[in-house]
């Protein structure tokens, strides 16, 4: 499973639908592997990256969630691959101000 998958499923198993169908959509595209630069730069937008409202801002389950061990572990599951693909973006040469500020934030996470 890539990471744009698994954000997706995490997403939509913890009821943020509407984020879970955009990283879906990217998942499927990059797997297409035919809009080179445009997904790349998708990838870095604010939709995915921004401080609010994102889907890197996403607290899975909600902030006032339950902290389940499965919910704990799912989050942890979520931030490494939210890590992983803003550090794809910064080593293609596509990372925007938002990614690298979530990289930052993530990796010292």
């Amino acid at each position: 499973m890539t990471p744009l998958e698994e954000l997706a499923r995490l997403l939509a198993k913890h009821g943020h639908a509407a984020h879970a169908r955009n990283m879906a959509s990217l998942s499927a595209r990059e797997e297409a592997r035919v809009e080179g630069v445009k997904f790349w730069n998708e990838l870095a937008a604010p939709d995915v990256w921004g401080e609010t409202d994102s889907i890197a801002s996403v607290t899975l389950g909600g902030v006032d969630a339950p902290a389940s061990p499965e919910l704990l572990h799912d989050r942890g599951v979520f931030r490494r691959a939210l890590f992983t693909v803003a550090q794809e973006l910064r080593l293609r040469g596509f990372e925007s101000e938002d990614s690298e500020r979530w990289r930052k934030r993530l990796k010292a996470g």
